[in-house]
């Protein structure tokens, strides 16, 4: 690998991947470095709503007016990406009527287009919803994937020569004469630690990028705001539903594939690897929920997790749901002298590309080069698109996931992890959560990739484990015995407990 570029870029995000492109795009020589997978930190831990910018209205208009415009663009250049839902914003006989009159003004004011549909009318498209029902309107809302999204970003990055390197962890920085000249990496697979040159940084680790700031001995007030969400085994509605009220807990029902995301929380923690879910907090979720779909209660869940938002406050400020979700670009030889390193903080998934621009427009003119940004107009493809297979060819029938697809998906990889195949194609994030693909992929990667015994059973084991991690605070009802199905199968036939595997951590 090249040990010296112009640009190295930390996070491997929606908004990291998206710098990444846009310095490709731009002709500048870059490198993005990712601790794990591509999207496995807050892009790859959200409801997955694209948003039409609605939610914020009221209460934050630049935010909703950067949402509309960003999610029209995204729309246009990245549709492997993005299910065209639309969405939908229902006030109930319980909430505060005055507050329908601030929102549609509030979207007038945006650029968001809003269309009222009658109650009765809305109901026979969506059954599911409460019969308490007195307001409704539709907005431009959508499903985005983050993960797709972020390997898209990359794979266009690296067709113009830029390179990514995941599992890439940054330890430390090179300062000389109070400017970065370059970062430490360890590889976390093999421990290898090497110096990148570069004459500039940018670091947009999310909720980790104080930590990373802090490396370079700076101080950046991210607050951390954990949010948990719950995955049920269908499509409750076609559309993407939100409470028409304040932003608040459990107003968000998403449609993604075959399954439903429902969320969310907000809590603030000190950590950003707080990203597991309790009983308690699936529990207060399904009672805020049930107030749109009366039935929730009785709804299969499969899942819950929770996602880290990188709220940022620059002197403290307003916390979780009072704090603003616009981004900020910290030039840090503003703050404290340091050259070479910026920092893009904030902001929402929906916003990834503008956020990329501001910050490759900021670097760009430090380093001389004046071409301007073109993502707006260029398009990007998913890596593993759906290649229609024969229905006995998938070897995931929850999300038709092919061999094709899981050759496509580990391409050019050393190492691979089926929750890496997974973020790619969804292989086991349908409704049996890889009850039956994982032992069909681990089977296939075997003899495809002659994989030694050990190596095909720690995949198998990994990917059961880190999907039981998501089961145990919803196990009741159907989901409990999906569960005994899926004991029955890995402990009893495979006997997993005992499987002989390389148990090296990463």
């Amino acid at each position: 690998m090249n040990n010296k570029v112009q640009v190295v870029v930390i996070g491997g995000g929606a908004t990291g991947t998206g710098i990444l492109r846009d310095l490709a795009l731009r002709g500048i020589d870059c490198l993005l470095v990712e601790q794990n997978d591509l999207a496995t930190g807050t892009s790859g831990r959200f409801h997955g709503l694209l948003h039409s910018g609605a939610r914020y209205v009221v209460k934050d208009l630049h935010s909703a007016e950067e949402c509309i415009q960003e999610n029209k663009i995204l729309k246009q250049i990245a549709p492997d990406c993005i299910e065209d839902t639309g969405g939908m914003f229902i006030a109930t006989k319980n909430d505060d009527p005055g507050y329908i009159d601030k929102w549609l003004a509030g979207c007038a004011q945006a650029g968001i287009e809003t269309k009222e549909i009658s109650p009765t009318e809305l109901l026979k498209e969506e059954p599911a919803l409460t019969p308490d029902v007195v307001k409704a309107y539709f907005v431009p809302d959508a499903a985005v994937d983050g993960f797709t999204l972020a390997a898209a970003n990359v794979l266009s990055a690296q067709k113009l020569g830029a390179m990514a390197r995941n599992y890439t962890k940054v330890i430390g920085f090179k300062l000389e004469k109070n400017k970065v000249c370059g970062v430490y990496l360890k590889d976390k697979y093999t421990g290898k630690e090497e110096l990148v040159e570069c004459q500039y940084v940018i670091n947009a680790g999310g909720a980790w990028a104080g930590q990373i700031a802090g490396l370079a001995g700076q101080n950046i007030n991210v607050n951390p705001d954990k949010g948990v969400l719950v995955i049920f085994n269908h499509r409750i509605t076609n559309r993407v539903l939100n409470h028409l009220r304040p932003p608040g807990d459990g107003d968000i029902f998403v449609p993604h594939g075959s399954v439903t995301v429902f969320g969310t929380t907000s809590k603030v923690t000190n950590n950003p690897d707080d990203t597991e879910a309790t009983l308690e907090e699936v529990l207060e979720l399904l009672a805020e929920g049930s107030n749109l779909i009366p039935d929730l209660k009785n709804m299969r869940l499969i899942r819950a997790f929770a996602g880290v938002r990188p709220l940022y406050q620059p002197d403290g400020g307003q916390l979780g749901r009072e704090a603003t979700r616009d981004f900020t670009l910290i030039d840090h030889s503003q703050l404290t002298g340091l050259e070479g390193l910026v920092s893009v903080v904030g902001g929402k998934l929906t916003t990834y590309r503008l956020m990329a621009k501001a910050a490759v427009d900021f670097v760009a003119e430090k380093l001389g080069v004046d071409k301007p940004c073109i993502t707006h107009q260029e398009m990007i493809y998913a890596p593993v698109p759906k290649n229609g297979a024969k229905p006995g060819e998938y070897l995931c029938q929850c999300e038709m996931v092919s061999k094709k697809m899981l050759d496509q998906s580990i391409e050019g990889k050393g190492h691979f992890s089926l929750s890496d195949v997974r973020r790619l194609t969804r292989l086991g994030m349908g409704p049996c959560q890889g009850t039956f693909c994982t032992f069909r992929a681990t089977g296939y990667y075997h003899q495809s990739r002659n994989l030694k015994v050990t190596e095909a059973n720690k995949l198998l084991k990994d990917h059961i484990e880190e999907r039981w991690k998501g089961s145990k605070p919803v196990l009741w009802g159907q989901q409990a015995q999906e569960t005994q199905l899926t004991r029955g199968i890995y402990l009893g036939l495979l006997n997993l407990e005992r499987l002989e595997s390389d148990n090296n951590e990463l």
